[in-house]
């Protein structure tokens, strides 16, 4: 066979290899996903503390109740899982991104005025959470 049709039937064996290959995020753009999806939780950290009584937040104008930052904190400890599992790729990483976007926004949704601007970073998880199924589908069904 001649040097040149080795080469081609090399790259063409590599391209084959990148369609197969399951979806996944960069590794540039999963950290950079992780490290915004954990300052998110971090920011949680802000509805639990004054839900619990254990600072004054004035930057929250809207009352929260101990019931309310229990799970304010909750959604803060899951949201921070979540940015860890990510930039550890943890390969079920977006099950429990489904189920943070659910309480994230829950709680968001009790201090609308104080804390809408959430939202954004949770409709940026909820598509990441997306496409990590899609990619882990895609990779099931074609083992």
């Amino acid at each position: 066979m001649p040097e040149q049709t080795v080469n081609q039937q090399i790259d063409t064996d590599r391209l084959d290899e990148r369609r197969t290959e399951p979806a996944r995020l960069r590794p540039l753009a999963r950290r950079t996903l992780a490290v915004i999806i954990v300052v998110h939780g971090l920011i949680h950290l802000l509805g639990a503390s004054k839900g619990l009584g254990l600072t004054e937040v004035s930057q929250l104008k809207e009352p929260i109740s101990t019931a309310a930052g229990v799970v304010w904190l909750v959604a803060a400890a899951l949201t921070v899982a979540v940015g860890v599992m990510l930039a550890a790729s943890v390969r079920w990483w977006w099950i429990v991104g489904f189920v943070t976007v659910v309480v994230s926004q829950a709680v968001i949704a009790t201090s609308w005025n104080d804390a809408k601007a959430g939202t954004i970073v949770n409709v940026v998880l909820l598509a990441a959470v997306v496409y990590g199924a899609a990619a882990n589908a895609r990779t099931r069904y074609q083992r």
